[in-house]
Parts: structure tokens; sequence; C-alpha cells
């Protein structure tokens, strides 16, 4: 055999082994799509080799489709390179007015908020802590002032942000629940209320709430929950930003003392001026007036002083480890507050369209986002639109990022965490394969990173679209492609 010869033989073998491994991943994609339960389904797909910057498998990718919570990729990455990993967002407690010589603030106390979503979260919590901890150093922090009376009123502003609470877009089924907690510029609790039930013990009983935790006044509710012979939390909240009525309709399980039911909070604002007022009363502080927030003294058409005194700033959690938990959880809340803070940072206020402008607009100065319509941060909306070109190419970016670890450690790994733990568990993608994936009804999404088996670091990206199965059905069929991937 020449020279030439062999080296033309070894460029056929080395070619054919690279469509052979090509191949396997749309083979494992073309025996999902070619099954009934997708026929009248919508997929976008697509595979690069990040160190070649080349599509090795796809289908569709330029299709835009509806991602769910892979929507959550688009906004993260934007907020980490725009806010960068190590900032914070600051709560600042102020007072206006004087503080006399007895001790008597004549003026009020605020809390200004400052978009941090983490406020007494749950998902920053030590084991030793409780969510309302800080309050408590917020008192000291008063005490130290030598106040002992307040002539005024405790007032939260939560003017960072503007008063939408929800994208315009969100449903209204989701928006009373604990996944539909709104932004808010003074947000506190993870935005979220508990609803305490007691259930009769036959099926078709009756229920009735106990407690509501935290309480707030005027609260008033609508409850037709049924008891059932279910296991599982079948009641839903109906409710719109600032409302005090909240219809609950569905079911809980029989027989129950205290089974909880998670709403989101209608004013946070005012939530965290009432729980406040209420620490410093406990401390012996008086308050003349009542607890109240800015939006409400503005549509009573008084006005806040805005010369006022800072006493105290409160850091949030980094904005990388907020992301992380954004990502690991699936944590819409958060990602609405990443959203309209980089609308805030690009000067298009603290609203939510004006944050889904600024993440568009940040995006066409990297990608092409052609085909990409952003209506918030979190996946909620069914009007977001986006495709597997689009995720990839984000994914791409975001490797050449120097944000490139915070973002990569915020994705959940296959079979080890967050929502990818029952995926590719005993397979090579376990502990191997980090993505985001996406939920809702008639939608399912994953796009993520791995290292092959062959050495290759990939970006891969999938949606679909009205299928007709169960989801958990579509898990497992998407769940084959991701493994084929991993094997690449």
């Amino acid at each position: 055999m020449t020279k030439m010869k062999f080296i033309v033989t070894i460029f056929i073998v080395l070619s054919s082994t690279a469509v052979v491994s090509q191949n396997n991943i749309m083979d494992a994609f073309n025996k999902i799509k070619g099954e009934k339960v997708l026929e009248n389904a919508s997929i976008s797909f697509r595979v690069i080799d990040l160190d070649t910057d080349s599509a090795i498998a796809e289908y569709n990718s330029y299709n835009s489709l509806v991602p769910a919570s892979t929507m959550k990729i688009v906004s993260t990455s934007a907020a980490l390179v725009s806010l960068g990993s190590y900032t914070s967002f600051k709560t600042t407690l102020q007072y206006d007015g004087v503080i006399d010589s007895n001790g008597v603030l004549l003026g009020n106390i605020y809390i200004k908020g400052g978009g941090d979503p983490t406020l007494g979260s749950n998902y920053f919590l030590n084991k030793d802590e409780n969510a309302s901890d800080f309050m408590l150093k917020w008192v000291l922090e008063i005490q130290k002032l030598g106040i002992k009376e307040i002539k005024g009123a405790v007032i939260g502003d939560a003017s960072h942000f503007s008063y939408e609470g929800v994208p315009s877009t969100w449903l209204w089924g989701d928006m009373g629940n604990y996944y539909g907690a709104g932004t808010s510029g003074l947000t506190i609790y993870d935005n979220l209320t508990y609803l305490t039930f007691r259930s009769g013990p036959l099926a078709g009983d009756s229920t009735f709430i106990d407690c509501v935790t935290p309480c707030l006044p005027d609260q008033k509710f609508n409850n037709q929950v049924k008891a059932a012979d279910s296991k599982k939390d079948n009641a839903y909240v109906y409710s719109a930003p600032y409302s005090n009525l909240r219809l609950i309709k569905g079911s809980i399980p029989k027989g129950r003392d205290d089974f909880n039911v998670k709403a989101s909070m209608t004013d946070p604002a005012y939530q965290a001026a009432w729980d406040l007022e209420y620490y410093l009363l406990n401390a012996g502080i008086k308050i003349q007036l009542g607890a109240t927030t800015k939006r409400k003294m503005e549509l009573a058409g008084m006005q806040t002083e805005e010369n006022r005194a800072n006493f105290y700033t409160q850091k949030s959690p980094s904005i990388a480890r907020i992301v992380y938990k954004t990502n690991h959880v699936s944590n819409n809340l958060y990602a609405e507050h990443l959203l309209n803070a980089v609308g805030k940072k690009r000067n298009n206020g603290g609203s939510n369209s004006g944050g889904a402008l600024a993440v568009k607009n940040f995006w066409s100065k990297r990608i092409n986002t052609k085909g990409m319509y952003i209506s918030d941060g979190s996946g909620m909306s069914r009007m977001n639109a986006v495709s597997a070109y689009h995720l990839t190419s984000i994914l791409r970016y975001m490797k050449k990022s120097k944000n490139y670890k915070s973002f990569y450690t915020s994705l959940p790994i296959a079979g080890k965490s967050g929502t990818m733990t029952r995926i590719g568990r005993k397979t090579y993608a376990s502990g191997r394969l980090r993505a985001k994936s996406g939920t809702m009804t008639r939608v399912k999404s994953y796009a993520g990173y791995v290292k092959s088996k062959s050495g290759k670091n990939l970006a891969f990206a999938i949606i679909v679209n009205n299928y007709n199965c169960y989801n958990s059905i579509m898990t497992k069929k998407l769940e084959k492609i991701m493994v084929a991937i991993a094997n690449h």
C-alpha cells in the first residue's frame, strides 16, 4: 500500500467513525421523533461541539417554541454577565425627621427595598435560623439610634422595581400559587404565604383554614377546597397582586389537622412593614401610625419624604449564589428578580417589560436573536419563544465567558442534584451532564453541557411542544436522547 493510499484509508475510517458517532445521537432522536405521541408535536433540537463551534446533530434547530423553565438559561446567564457574579442586592433601613432628646422619632422608619429576592428566604437559612431572624437585627439597629417612640409609621418602599407584581402574560391560574409569586422591589419570605388547613374525615367533606403565616390584616379567603382520598396537594389559589381576596379551589387529603398549602404573597412590601412594626411593638417601641407602604400612600394622594437618613444596610448573597439556587430548584421568583435587575442596570427601569427588553438587547449584541421572544425571566409565560439554536448559542457564549464557572455550576447534575436528580441514573450521563429542565402542560425541554464519552465538550438543547402523553413519559423519552449525547 502506498503512503497516499494509507492516508486516504485512515481518513475514511476516521470520517466513518465520526458519522457513526453523530448518527447514534440522531438515531436516538429519530426513534423518539417517530413515535405516535409526537405526531402533533413541534420539536427544536441541536447539539454542538464547543471545541470546533460546529453542530453535530440538529432538527428544526431554528424553530422558536415555548421553552418553559429553560428560559432561565437566557435570564440567569444575562444576569451573571450584566450584574457580575459577586454583586449583591441591598435593603436599606432609613428614617426621616429628627430624633429628639427623649428618644422620640418625629418622623417615619422606612424599609427601602433594593430588589433582593432572598430577604428571609428559606433557601438561604442555616439550620438554626428562622426566616424572620433578620427582623430582630433590624430592631436592634433601630434601638441603637436611641429610638423609643415613633410618631410616624413603618413604611415599606418597594419603588426600586415597578409595581406590576407579575408579568402581564402570566396565567390567572398560576399567579395565586407559590410558583406564581411575583416580583417586588421589597420582597420578603420568598413572597409566600402558608395556609394551614384542617380537613374532614371523609372524601367530599369541607375544609377549614386555621392559620395564615405570615399574618397580614384584611386578608379574606373564599375557601372551596374539599377533603379527598388523594394524598396530594390539589388545592389551587386564585389571586392577584395587592388583592385582599383569595379564592381557593380543589382538594387536600382527608382527615388532616395541619395540612399546609403555599400561596403567593399579594403585597410583600406591606408584609415587611407590618412585621417590622410587630417586632418593634414587642420590643416596647411605641408607634403612632399603622404600617403602610409608599405605594399605598401614593394611592391615597400622600407623598413620602425623600430626604431620608440611611442607618443600616443588609446585603443579599451574591448574584452567583442566587443564580445557583435559581437554576438548581427552578425558582421562578428569583429568575424574575434577576430579569428586572438587568433592566434596572441597563436603564430600562425595574419593570418586567423593561427587563425583558434589556435581556433581549443584551443577547442581540452577542448572538443571532432572530425569532427570540422574551416575556419573562422564569419561563412561566407562554408568550416566550426560543429555539434550540438560541439556547446552544447562549451556552457556547457562556463557555467562553469569565462567568462560566458560576453559570456551569448553577446547572443541576444528571442523576445527582436539583431538577436533574432522576435523569440518567446508572448511565454515562450521571454526574457528567449538567442541564436546566423545563416543564409546563404540553411543554418539555432541556438544555445544558456534557463532556461525552469520547472526550468532546458538547452543548445541547431540545424543546418539545404539544405532545400527546404525560410529562413523565416525555421525560423518559428525552432522557434517552440525553444519554445518547453523553455516549457520543
